[in-house]
């Protein structure tokens, strides 16, 4: 059995009494599992990502990573937590007058070299998402498609035990979107916890992989494989 990386227990958020946005979230992953959060517009996946990724507090419940609780430990021992995750958000959250190398290095800043992705990985990483010549372009350069892709390198610049991807193909066409799933499930396969938030039906039905349904506020694992 495989050890238990990420626990979630009983987890829920409401913005004021009587709006609950989801409730009795409870599921856990261990190292190298992959799981989809499906649901559609408007259904919570962006606030239970930024929650499960320690950037918004839930109204109750626990997040255990290896076993400690993010939503009582320590700054300290908080900021350790987060080198192990990698996070891709839907609102990328990129400063326009800046250009992609400025972004690579600040992601990086917090982190010591030997938690940094390998410089030939990365530069394998540039060229296959079609960005090897584009380090200088500013943000307000780029279309929104690169732009997701800058926030997918951000977040692959760290050695990270869990990457959290919120919607990271939803600006791509069909043959990017493909060659980022393909990186994704290669990362998995080399031992990578994946926790993927979509809406794309069809990416669930060919990557057929363990699936979690959040709708009406309620959040449900299936076993789709």
């Amino acid at each position: 059995m495989k050890n238990t990386l990420l626990k979630v227990e009983n987890l829920s958020k409401a913005y004021a009494p009587g709006e609950i946005v989801w409730q009795n979230v409870n599921f856990d992953l261990g190292r190298g599992d992959f799981l989809y959060i499906l649901g559609g517009s408007g259904a919570g996946k962006s606030s239970l990502l930024r929650t499960l990724s320690s950037f918004e507090q839930p109204s109750g419940g626990k997040i255990l990573f290896q076993g400690q609780d993010l939503l009582s430990t320590s700054h300290t021992d908080l900021e350790r937590i987060r080198k192990k995750i990698a996070f891709i958000p839907q609102n990328l959250g990129l400063i326009p007058d800046l250009n992609l190398r400025d972004h690579l290095e600040m992601s990086q800043l917090s982190i010591s070299k030997a938690e940094r992705t390998d410089e030939a990985v990365m530069a394998n990483y540039l060229n296959m998402m079609g960005l090897k010549n584009k380090l200088n372009k500013k943000m307000s350069e780029l279309s929104g498609g690169e732009r997701q892709r800058v926030a997918i390198l951000r977040a692959l610049s760290k050695k990270a035990d869990i990457l959290i991807a919120d919607e990271p193909t939803g600006a791509q066409d069909f043959e990017m979107t493909w060659k980022l799933m393909d990186l994704f499930v290669k990362l998995n396969l080399s031992g990578t916890t994946l926790l993927l938030a979509t809406h794309d039906l069809e990416m669930v039905r060919r990557l057929r992989k363990r699936c979690a349904i959040l709708k009406d506020g309620n959040f449900k694992v299936e076993d789709r494989t």
